[in-house]
Parts: C-alpha cells; sequence; structure tokens
C-alpha cells in the first residue's frame, strides 16, 4: 500500500455534517490507526470554518478546507476540479466518499479524471490480514451475493452506503489542524447555474424507521397482507417503527420506503425485532449493527438466528398476540 493519508469528503446535509460522514469517519479512523496514517477530513463549499472544526471533532488529524462562495452549492465541474487539484496537490493513499447522489457523482468524475480504481456502495471495508491491502466489499445482484473487490490503482477510491458503520463519536476536546486551501475557480468552471433548492417531504413511515429506538419488522413468514397488523400494532405498543423485508415490499404487502435491507435503508436501532424473516443476507446487511436483534421464527435452522442477540423458536401467532396484549397492560 502506497504512502500517504487516509481522506474523508464530507457531505453536508443543511449546514451540519451528515450521519454518512460521521458513519464514515468512524471507519477510516480504524483504517487510519491500523495502518498508522493520518486521517485527513475534506470540506469543501461556503462558510464553512465550523463544518471543519466539527469535522475534527469526529476524528478528523486534519481538515483540509476550501472556502469560496461559487462552491456553495454542489457543481459537478467545480467541485471535481477543486478535488482532483488537491489529490493533485497531496497524493493521498485513499479516498472515500458517501454513496449519495453527490458523492458518486463526484468519486466518480474525479477518478476516471486520475485514472484511479473506483469502488461504489461498498458496505464494509476490511484490512487484509497483512495489511498491504483492503477488501472493498459491495453488494451484488441486488444484495444476493457481496463481492471483495482488491483496487489495482496506487490510490483507492470508494463510496461507503449509509448505515454501514456505526457513528464516530464526537470530542470537543480533540485538537485539530485546519488547512485552508484556495479554490482557483471562476465563473467559467461553473456550466450550470442554480436557480433554487426544493425540498421535498420524506415519506413519514420511513423517517420514523431511521430515526426510531425500536423498529418491528415482518417477512413472508406472515403468510399474508392479513396479518400484516400484527407487525404495526407490536411496533406501536413498543413506541416504535414498522420494517419490512424487500420480499414483503415486493409483494405490495406495506409501503416499499418501510424496506430495510442491502437495496433498502440501513438502520442501528437499540432494538430490532424480527418477525416471519428467514435472514436472506440482502435484509441482514441492513440491521445487523443493532444493539439488540430479537428473532421469532419456528424453523430452528433459520438463518436469521445467527444474526440474532436472542431467538424464540415459535408459531410467531403464538407469540406475537399474546406480547402486544402484555406490553398494553403494562402501560
Amino acid at each position: 500500500m502506497k504512502k500517504g493519508n487516509i481522506w474523508v469528503v464530507n457531505e453536508a446535509s443543511e449546514g451540519s455534517l451528515s450521519l454518512i460522514t460521521k458513519e464514515t469517519m468512524s471507519k477510516a479512523r480504524e483504517l487510519s490507526d491500523e495502518l498508522n496514517k493520518e486521517l485527513v477530513a475534506v470540506e469543501i463549499g461556503y462558510n464553512n470554518d465550523e463544518l471543519a472544526k466539527e469535522l475534527g471533532y469526529y476524528g478528523a488529524d486534519k481538515v483540509i478546507e476550501v472556502n469560496d462562495e461559487l462552491l456553495e452549492n454542489y457543481s459537478t465541474l467545480a467541485y471535481a476540479k477543486v478535488l482532483e487539484a488537491l489529490m493533485e496537490k497531496y497524493d493521498p493513499a485513499i479516498v472515500m466518499l458517501p454513496a449519495s447522489h453527490n458523492g458518486r457523482d463526484l468519486a466518480g468524475r474525479v477518478s476516471a479524471k486520475r485514472h484511479v480504481g473506483l469502488v461504489a456502495d461498498c458496505s464494509a471495508v476490511e484490512l487484509t490480514e497483512d495489511k498491504a491491502d483492503i477488501k472493498w466489499i459491495r453488494p451484488s445482484f441486488d444484495g444476493k451475493l457481496f463481492c471483495d473487490v482488491r483496487i489495482l490503482s496506487e490510490t483507492m477510491m470508494a463510496t461507503i452506503g449509509r448505515g454501514s458503520f456505526v457513528e464516530a463519536p464526537r470530542d470537543e476536546a480533540r485538537e485539530v489542524e485546519i488547512i485552508k486551501e484556495e479554490a482557483g475557480l471562476s465563473e467559467e468552471d461553473l456550466k450550470t447555474k442554480f436557480i433554487n433548492f426544493e425540498k421535498t417531504d420524506i415519506n413519514p413511515l420511513l423517517d420514523k424507521l431511521l430515526n426510531s429506538k425500536v423498529v418491528v419488522s415482518g417477512g413472508r413468514g406472515l403468510g399474508g397482507p392479513e396479518n400484516w397488523h400484527l407487525v404495526e400494532e407490536l411496533a406501536d405498543a413498543l413506541g416504535g417503527a414498522v420494517g419490512a423485508t424487500k420480499a414483503v415490499t415486493d409483494l405490495g404487502w406495506c409501503d416499499k420506503d418501510l424496506q430495510v435491507g442491502v437495496t433498502g435503508v440501513q438502520v442501528k436501532p437499540d432494538l430490532y425485532i424480527a418477525l416471519g424473516i428467514s435472514g436472506a443476507i440482502q435484509h441482514t446487511k441492513g440491521m445487523e449493527n443493532s444493539a439488540t436483534i430479537i428473532a421469532i421464527n419456528n424453523d430452528p435452522d433459520a438463518a436469521i438466528f445467527n444474526t440474532a442477540s436472542y431467538g424464540i423458536v415459535d408459531d410467531l401467532f403464538n407469540i406475537v398476540p399474546d406480547l402486544i396484549e402484555e406490553i398494553k397492560n403494562r402501560k
């Protein structure tokens, strides 16, 4: 592995560090410590002094800050020009970006311009045993298969999927060196003009799923849509949110936004309850980082028990109705 530092390119969300940046910082900090490299965060934007400080609080040893009015709104060509110039000057070993719309766009353009290997939508990042290389692990075939990809170019680039890692701890006592660089842009570098940003309302069911401390998810073991109310009632009794497997959302038993898994959303609640879920890797990769996982399934060999903290081998119809009633009675 070449000399050079590990970079995380920040993506802000409404003036704050995005959750996916905080998660990526956690893994990047771990890699930096194991490889004895510095962790450098890159903050590109406008009026972003506070964001640069925040990146230090979340684990960066250094922050490269580019602050320019022309960078107030994301522009592919402008941001790519800035990031390319920074990589040319500092020559990092690894560059990690969020697997968001903008992150994928920026990573793809910069990697192509610099002839650098790129792995998209990584769900795991692991060092080889000799620490000489990195395993970039990403889903394939709709999440049914996970590929271990190696990058042959000296510099490595990757985009990281949301929910892949735990959020980095915030420590205001951390001291960080902030390096300010010029953007070197002119109006001619902006081939598009930002007119307005219209925020769309997120599905309230999805918003609740992403932010709840308790999630109750259902799979095909429920038998049919007529039994879906058990998932909703248990979630409601626990003050939690409803989730589902891909198979269930494909069948139309519930809102598609409730899909948990590789091709859905990744969640990390304090408690995750899986009802009638077999445990396909497509689903478990979306919830395996939950603090506590309880699985109810009548198949003792179901793969979900390999992920669960606690398992109940029984017909869920023998368990869930009584469980709902007992929780309601205790309130």
